[in-house]
């Protein structure tokens, strides 16, 4: 089962670079896109993943635990 992401901005280097991705339970330091989001803050879950690789992983299921 992927959760909604962390939104990313302690790595954004120019504004706008703002993403919010997606993680696995099993991982959730790490989006689906291998995007460190440790210590990021957590979306409220009403948004979608802004990151376009995310969004294409999410479908296919966890790399690592196939949920």
């Amino acid at each position: 089962m992927s959760t909604l992401a962390p939104e990313q901005t302690a790595a954004a280097t120019q504004p706008g670079d703002d993403l919010t991705h997606t993680v696995c339970d099993c991982s959730p330091d790490i989006a689906l896109c291998g995007t460190d989001v440790t210590n990021e803050p957590w979306a409220d879950g009403s948004e979608e993943a802004t990151c376009v690789v995310c969004r294409d992983l999410e479908d296919q299921g966890c790399p690592k635990c196939s949920r």
